[in-house]
């Protein structure tokens, strides 16, 4: 290593976190001039991959030596197309597409807006995030609503931006496969502390009726995930479609004379298909009465 070089350790985490993770870069000092350099990590992978899983397993062990997170040999799906491994598609799902799980929340009734931030970001977050990234989440971001935020809505109201929601927070995880988060969900440390502390800031029963009745018999969320559905806590997981990343767009600029083409034509067939389908629903109405 030459002498006014940092050795930057595999993945290196500090207090849970990789050093300088937001920049993605770590900072050297060359005290032969006096400049700073940036010089990427080995691997800029923002979690301990299947290489370092020791290293991740001793920084994260209790007073008896034992991991508190277990599965760290766990090998995501997210690793496993990082090294080129194809995987089956979804339906509607593009090649390299990410899926984004996103939850709307309330705050736990009796805390305040700062209480509620606070420990989501202080507490909860630091508890959680090497495990999400242990099993393969690739990013993960908080959006608290305030009562200092939301009325920077009525800047931009018109008759399109007038309704406001009223969930104290967004969450949002990145991720490649369901299978990555369904191993996050049965690893014993996210069972003993992770499902627990939701209680400690969220509010996950509310007031809205979510009960299994409220759904009707024969409903898939009438059975076995209620818990997961339960009070205005809401979520959902869908594709990701990014079109601006660090204020870049990232495909090349089109004309707007093509765009407003095919804008014609996606409307026009949706129009032609909608016909088509009012045609054979009256056609199966006359059939059915015919019938009868």
């Amino acid at each position: 290593m030459a002498p006014h070089q940092v050795e930057i350790q595999d993945n290196q985490l500090a207090d849970g976190v990789p050093t300088d993770r937001e920049a993605g870069l770590q900072t050297l000092e060359d005290q032969s001039n006096g400049h700073t350099k940036l010089s990427l990590p080995p691997d800029p992978k923002p979690y301990p991959s299947h290489r370092s899983a020791q290293n991740f397993k001793n920084q994260h062990a209790d007073a008896n030596g034992l991991s508190r997170i277990s599965n760290t040999d766990y090998d995501s799906v997210a690793d496993r197309v990082r090294r080129g491994e194809e995987i089956k598609l979804m339906k509607g799902q593009k090649p390299g597409q990410k899926f984004v799980l996103t939850i709307a929340g309330y705050k736990k009734e009796g805390l305040s807006e700062e209480e509620y931030r606070e420990y989501m970001t202080e507490v909860h977050s630091p508890m959680v995030r090497c495990l999400m990234a242990r099993y393969g989440t690739e990013k993960w971001t908080m959006i608290h609503n305030t009562s200092t935020t939301r009325p920077l809505m009525a800047k931009i109201f018109d008759p399109q931006f007038a309704n406001i929601m009223e969930y104290d927070c967004f969450i949002q995880a990145t991720f490649t496969s369901i299978e990555d988060v369904m191993a996050m969900k049965a690893d014993p440390y996210f069972k003993k502390y992770i499902t627990p502390d939701h209680e400690n800031f969220a509010d996950t029963r509310g007031s809205q009726d979510t009960s299994a009745s409220s759904w009707g018999s024969g409903h898939p969320l009438s059975e076995g995930c209620i818990a997961d559905f339960a009070g205005p806590t809401r979520m959902t997981i869908g594709y990701l479609e990014e079109f601006i990343n660090d204020g870049k767009v990232n495909e090349e600029p089109e004309d707007l004379d093509v765009i407003l083409a095919r804008q014609d034509r996606i409307l026009k067939a949706r129009e032609e298909k909608k016909k088509k389908q009012t045609i054979l629903s009256f056609k199966n109405s006359e059939a059915y009465f015919v019938a009868g």
